[in-house]
């Protein structure tokens, strides 16, 4: 199955050894975003990914597009045009300082301001049979927007797959209210096949009411058999993180039109969790694109996201050979 992503390439800057921006002169400098870290798991998996977006007509888009390619995406849908890349300082939490991000530049950066108009949706979709859209787009710019509803249409039309991930931003949607966003999300829902959320997505994002007359265990399960008869949506996946003591936990669940699974929590060990949740999307897109069962393709998503948290970095480059050894062996620690 061809795979392809619409989203920005960004920059992420690092300060080394968990030191923060005051205390350091260094910055590693990676290439990132939600559709690079989807697209390069999955490639290491085996699929054949490509990445549609916009980068710099300068050096900066040659490294960005260099790395692509390093990490096995395709880049022939990639753009170049303007002089700017949407770029991060990530400076890493230790103990109860939590990680910090700051955005600069995004709205407008080559993507940023790129529109349907700049990317041949029609051949990508010809050529596509799986078209991951990440909300964030839905935030960013108009010209943004109008892309990604385009390239919705286009590929429901044409009878492919659509994955959607909310991934809702409170910083970039300050001049945004609720009702704005909302009114978004409901222009493209209806052409997505595959939606990554959580409740509070299905509440305050949608508006959707939980049915208070449940007990608290089926309110979450009625909430989402509502959004996706509403939708029609086939797949509902995400996580829930959950806490024992000083111990934090992952489990992952899974709707299809008449099932629900959820895996059994698996303990984080957590040395970067920027980009962590999309080694769990990844794990359900692969599952989904190999006709899994249910079970299987959550619990290893769960194992695909937890090992996501111990990588440095955004793009959570693991095997399947790896995932398969947390699964089976998880006291394993020395491998030789």
């Amino acid at each position: 199955m061809k795979i392809a992503a619409f989203g920005e390439i960004m920059m992420r800057l690092t300060p080394p050894e968990y030191l923060m921006l005051e205390q350091t002169k260094e910055l590693r400098m990676d290439f990132t975003g939600t559709g690079v870290n989807i697209l390069s798991n999955l490639a290491h998996f085996g699929c054949q990914t490509s990445l549609i977006t916009k980068v710099p007509d300068n050096r900066l888009g040659d490294a960005a597009k260099a790395s692509m390619r390093q990490l096995g995406i395709q880049d022939h849908w990639i753009q170049t045009a303007g002089d700017h890349i949407g770029s991060y300082f990530a400076e890493m939490g230790f103990g109860p300082r939590p990680t910090q991000v700051t955005y600069q530049n995004r709205r407008n950066s080559s993507f940023g301001i790129s529109g349907r108009s700049d990317y041949s949706f029609d051949s990508i979709v010809d050529d596509s049979d799986l078209v991951h859209i990440c909300g964030i787009s839905l935030s960013l710019t108009e010209q943004t927007r109008s892309a990604a509803f385009d390239l919705a249409q286009k590929a429901h039309e044409k009878g492919k797959k659509v994955c959607f991930d909310f991934n809702f931003r409170p910083s970039l949607n300050e001049a945004h209210d609720v009702t704005f966003m909302r009114e978004q999300y409901q222009k493209i829902l209806p052409y997505c096949d595959l939606v990554f959320g959580s409740q509070r997505d299905l509440t305050d994002l949608l508006g959707l009411p939980l049915d208070e007359t449940l007990a608290a265990s089926k309110q979450f399960e009625s909430i989402v058999r509502q959004f996706m008869t509403e939708y029609q949506v086939e797949y509902f996946a995400g996580t829930m993180r959950l806490a024992e003591g000083d111990k934090r936990y992952l489990a992952g669940f899974l709707f299809d039109k008449s099932n629900f699974v959820q895996a059994d929590p698996r303990e984080i060990v957590n040395l970067d969790r920027i980009g962590a949740g999309d080694g769990y999307a990844v794990g359900v897109l692969l599952g989904y694109c190999e006709n899994w069962s249910l079970m299987e393709t959550v619990e290893f998503a769960t194992a695909n996201g937890v090992l996501a948290h111990t990588i440095q970095g955004d793009v959570p480059l693991t095997t399947r050979k790896q995932v398969r050894h947390v699964m089976e062996h998880p006291t394993v620690d020395l491998i030789r």
